[in-house]
């Protein structure tokens, strides 16, 4: 805003015998005034998960220190650490630092209940390899750790208020999965070696006075992560498939003209498409391309001509007690044929997410799949 400052009239002065003094008006001058300072701006941080800089914590004191477990979770969580070159996105609306990436509150209660205080959040994703690619991905996937902390001064009186006690508070939603029932994204829209622009779609946030919704250019701490090959498959023509169960996934309908697709993580060969898996750490997901579906395109993964079912092994060897195999049919989701020709099948699943008592799997991502002889 502005002041104006003005002299109304024009005033005359006498001095003696001598002759008037005349002021004349003073014409309107502007004084700017001491502007607020804008708010903080949402921003984000990127680095690979190998370059996080902050060590395990073996008994965490605080809700903060809990971002220990997505880079070195407990046995008992029964997810293995990130792959090196896992994607870490963070964002708030606060400055952050490559060297203490996770922002700390403060635990001193102002003096003034009137003061100036200042809430803010942090979102902290890791996104695997396979999944760092642009386009839709859905935070929902079990494979992504995320860590949501919230803080606001105890006068505020909102979600995570201490209630006057003198200390900030955090909430934490999600080590490992993201819950509800509404779909999450991240959005990956370009990257380079310096910084990686991302749409983030939150819904409705899960706290007062902040929107972590919006598009984001994250700048590296050091080197950008390496692109990822897509995942292994195979594709074996109907004559060859066996039209029998094998291993852990049944086998489609027997269709000489169909194409059948093996993708995943998985051990698989020609020979055996589809052996077992139990206690492997792996997933698997097969389906069948009659002949009018041979072509690029959007596929429903309910449709029942395609066949398409699912098994995933939750524990790798090192900590399965149990096979923790899990099998069967998607509830929604697409894969998106790119390119189909003699020597394979290029393909995407996104939506693939399908959800359990315990919580949910899922197969999204990037597939190139070989074709069998």
């Amino acid at each position: 805003m502005k002041r104006w400052i003005t002299a109304i009239g024009t005033v005359a002065m006498m001095n003696g015998g001598c002759d008037p003094i005349v002021l004349v008006p003073v014409e309107p001058q502007p004084v700017e005034a001491e502007e607020e300072p804008p708010p903080p701006s949402p921003n984000a941080l990127a680095m690979r998960a190998g370059d996080w800089p902050l060590p395990p914590v073996a008994s965490p004191a605080s809700f903060t220190e809990f971002t220990s477990y997505l880079f070195h979770p407990k046995p008992s969580l029964g997810h293995p650490p990130p792959h090196p070159d896992s994607l870490v996105l963070v964002f708030s609306e606060s400055v952050q630092e490559c060297s203490q990436p996770v922002l700390r509150p403060s635990t001193e209660l102002p003096a003034d209940p009137d003061a100036d205080t200042h809430d803010f959040w942090q979102v902290i994703l890791v996104i695997p390899p396979e999944l760092n690619r642009p386009g839709l991905i859905d935070l929902r996937d079990d494979r992504i750790g995320t860590y949501l902390g919230f803080w606001n001064s105890p006068y505020a009186g909102g979600i995570g208020s201490s209630g006057g006690s003198g200390e900030w508070t955090s909430v934490i939603i999600g080590t490992t999965i993201v819950p509800g029932k509404r779909e999450k994204t991240l959005e990956i829209v370009s990257s380079d070696a310096s910084s990686v622009s991302v749409k983030l779609d939150w819904g409705d946030p899960p706290f007062d006075g902040g929107n972590i919704n919006g598009d984001y250019t994250a700048t590296y701490c050091g080197d950008a992560p390496p692109v990822s090959p897509p995942l292994p498959g195979l594709v074996l023509q109907g004559g060859r498939h066996q039209a029998t169960p094998q291993g852990d996934d049944p086998t489609p309908a027997f269709d000489p003209a169909a194409l059948h697709l093996v993708l995943g993580t998985a051990a698989t060969s020609c020979e055996q498409p589809s052996p077992p898996i139990g206690c492997t750490g792996t997933s698997r997901m097969s389906l069948s391309l009659p002949p009018e579906l041979q072509r690029p395109g959007l596929i429903d993964l309910t449709d029942p001509a395609v066949h398409a079912s699912f098994s995933v092994s939750t524990r790798s060897a090192a900590d399965c007690v149990t096979e923790n195999l899990i099998s069967g049919s998607f509830t929604g989701g697409t894969v998106d044929i790119l390119s189909i020709d003699a020597s394979g099948v290029s393909a995407r699943v996104y939506g693939s997410y399908t959800e359990f008592n315990w919580g949910g799997i899922d197969v999204d991502g990037l597939y190139a799949a070989s074709m069998c002889p």
